[in-house]
């Protein structure tokens, strides 16, 4: 991804994780990364509205995965997408 990508997404979250809302300044020995929000092989695209900024910690535990199953439930639930939900 080119910097000015990177430098938008990361400016406009604010320096923040968009998944768990960690600063960046909170850990300063994680790195945070560019992610897609709906990963390329699910048909997402590099357009910065499916991009997010957020913690190695969020971005290896959501992988390229839309949904999960709910440990309380046992439902299918769509993970947090932080352009459509607050």
């Amino acid at each position: 991804m080119d910097a000015n990508t990177r430098i938008l997404v990361r400016r406009r979250a604010g320096h923040r994780c968009e998944y768990f809302r960690l600063p960046e300044h909170a850990d300063p020995y994680q790195t945070f990364h560019l992610e897609h929000i709906v990963a390329k092989q699910h048909g997402g695209d590099d357009d910065p509205a499916n991009l997010a900024w957020a913690c190695s910690r969020c971005n290896r535990r959501k992988g390229t995965n839309l949904s999960s199953r709910d440990p309380d439930t046992g439902a299918i639930v769509e993970l947090f997408h932080p352009r459509r939900q607050a």
